[in-house]
């Protein structure tokens, strides 16, 4: 993140910061769509990083650790056991850019066995691919290794950020103060019940911020400004300040945050800290955010928790969704085919209010995927049973391949032929739960409007490789979308366009069926645009949005409540230059 201000002989800046403002990931011809950090924070460090693959790693927590000589210096702190807090987590993500590669970290906390709370700057990767590391004393050893052997690593399915996080702002220099820095990561793996869920401050509860409360920060961060880090897990007890100490050096809202810290002995968070917990009596009042440099030398500043706390426990009701993530952050991806069969990804930020629309950067990830080989190319998730993206693609001959992927953001192994017979469909449409079985399905329309259902086994393979006719009558719409659960019920839908512009809803009954088979109109006016995509979330507010790429290639965003209604149904655009792709997926 860029600098914010310099305030005094200090800088402020976000406790673990990645990255820089970015140029915009736009159309395929710019030449800005490559981000280079301008400016990089304490924990970002340069080098390959393999990361864990998810599951336990042995023993839940790994074995107690001791000092050894003089204290480390949470800064100025002890170290810790991760036993001692078996909520707090690890987030460690890797990423690519050009032919460099960079890798973070930050602190977390668990809030349920799915849901880890941390900072929203914490999400702000880049096109990464980030692991969640629970039961862990240390994340990294000193060459930037993960350390195995004990706990258990999760991936990131999807993430809400507050959707006033003023990223912008900080993105373009104006922002005088850091404001709604927070955010839930959603994993694809419930953590063991050995993790348990923090104890969160109550919205509106103002009794754990009197001064000079005791409070415990905790988080695996390095131990100075300048320290490279060795990312073990550290522990201190600081004082809760007053608002008047809190907002002398400037960036302070003494509505949202809450500072602390022991500045006579330099006690105080640092990069990699952030999104860690401040705790009073064991209670999580405040999440690490941001601070001073050097670290130590002003107190920590943290989200009071009594502010967010009801806007956190909202998105652990809200319905599960499946986000067209290609690189393993939690992110949806866009992909695009141009004329000459390349693939290119444009990789989402996560946030739609970053003032580039939610969009990172863009890179080649596929050649020779030209329309003349393959009249359809198409993304399916979880084909093998592995939790991954796959891209599936129809040869002109009609035989189905499918393309496997590492869930980071690379292919993997040769394409692989799955099927024959397939170019006599007229339309493919991919559903990841249309059974109730957690297994995709492949929806396709036969020339004479009947409706064909070929579900995956789990393995690779099909479970009625001969297909199931589930509807006939499809002949009425040239353009289909499969959200998922559109109405937020775990019922997942089809939405057919119709060339009149019309969008109408069918809905599964979770074994085979349907709840309206004669359809519900959700939609009109879509008659202009080449592609709808539904994608999962893009803006970041973990809820269902809906992408259009119109003839000029403008694309334009319709957000939803994640239960089937319109937030903006008018959309608003948010990149160009899409022309140059078909199909967009």
């Amino acid at each position: 993140m860029a600098g914010l201000a310099v305030l005094g002989a200090a800088a402020l800046s976000p406790v673990g910061s990645a990255q820089a403002a970015p140029p915009a990931g736009g159309a395929p011809s710019a030449s800005s769509d490559v981000r280079t950090p301008a400016k990089t924070k304490p924990n970002l460090r340069k080098g390959k990083l393999q990361l864990p693959t998810p599951g336990a790693k042995g023993p839940r927590f790994q074995a107690r650790t001791t000092e050894n000589g003089a204290s480390p210096r949470v800064v100025n702190g002890t170290l810790a056991n991760a036993s001692e807090f078996p909520y707090i987590v690890g987030i460690v993500t890797s990423y690519q850019d050009g032919s460099d590669f960079y890798y973070y970290w930050c602190t977390g906390t668990i809030i349920a066995p799915n849901k880890v709370l941390t900072a929203a700057h914490c999400t702000a990767d880049g096109p990464g691919t980030t692991r969640v590391i629970a039961g862990n004393n240390q994340l990294l050893d000193s060459s930037g290794t993960i350390v195995g052997g004990s706990g258990y690593v999760a991936e990131v399915a999807s993430t809400w950020a507050h959707q006033s996080w003023n990223i912008a702002a900080q993105y373009d220099g104006t922002a005088t103060t850091i404001l709604d820095d927070v955010a839930v990561l959603t994993l694809k793996q419930n953590l063991p019940t050995a993790y348990p869920p923090v104890t969160l401050s109550g919205q509106g509860d103002q009794t754990p911020y009197a001064a000079g409360t005791s409070a415990q920060i905790v988080g695996y961060g390095v131990t100075s400004s300048s320290d490279p880090g060795d990312t073990r897990l550290r522990k201190a007890t600081v004082a809760m300040q007053s608002d008047a100490t809190c907002a002398a050096p400037g960036g302070y809202d003494r509505n949202r945050m809450i500072c602390a810290g022991d500045v006579a002995n330099g006690v105080d968070t640092c990069g990699g800290d952030s999104g860690g917990p401040l705790l009073v009596a064991g209670k999580q009042v405040g999440i690490t955010d941001w601070g001073f440099e050097p670290c130590g030398s002003k107190p920590g500043y943290y989200e009071r928790l009594s502010y967010y706390a009801d806007s956190i426990r909202q998105d652990l009701t809200r319905p599960a969704l499946v986000n067209s993530d290609w690189t393993g952050d939690g992110h949806t991806d866009l992909i695009g085919r141009d004329s000459a069969g390349k693939l290119y990804l444009h990789t989402g930020s996560g946030f739609g209010n970053d003032g580039y629309g939610g969009f990172w950067s863009r890179r080649q990830i596929g050649t020779g995927f030209g329309s003349a080989t393959y009249k359809q190319v198409f993304r399916v998730y979880n084909w093998n049973g592995d939790r991954k993206p796959s891209v599936m693609m129809v040869k002109t001959n009609g035989e189905l391949f499918i393309y496997d992927s590492d869930g980071a953001g690379n292919f993997v192994g040769s394409a692989r032929r799955i099927g024959t017979g397939w170019g006599g469909f007229t339309a493919l449409m991919v559903t990841n739960n249309w059974l109730g079985n957690n297994r995709p399905s492949l929806l396709a329309r036969k020339s004479n409007g009947e409706l064909i259902r070929y579900t995956s086994n789990g393995t690779g393979g099909w479970d009625n490789p001969a297909g199931t006719r589930i509807g006939t009558g499809w002949n009425m719409f040239n353009l289909f979308l499969t959200p998922g659960a559109w109405k937020g019920d775990g019922l997942e839908v089809i939405i057919g366009r119709k060339p009149t512009g019309e969008l109408v809803l069918y809905q599964s009954d979770g074994s085979g069926g349907w709840t309206n088979p004669a359809g519900t109109q959700i939609g009109s006016g879509w008659a202009n645009y080449r592609d709808i995509l539904t994608p999962g979330d893009w803006n970041g507010d973990n809820m269902m949005d809906l992408l259009g790429v119109n003839s000029s290639g403008n694309v334009r965003l319709y957000t939803t409540n994640g239960y089937g209604q319109w937030l903006d149904a008018s959309g608003k655009q948010i990149n160009t230059g899409f022309q140059a792709y078909s199909p967009v997926f």
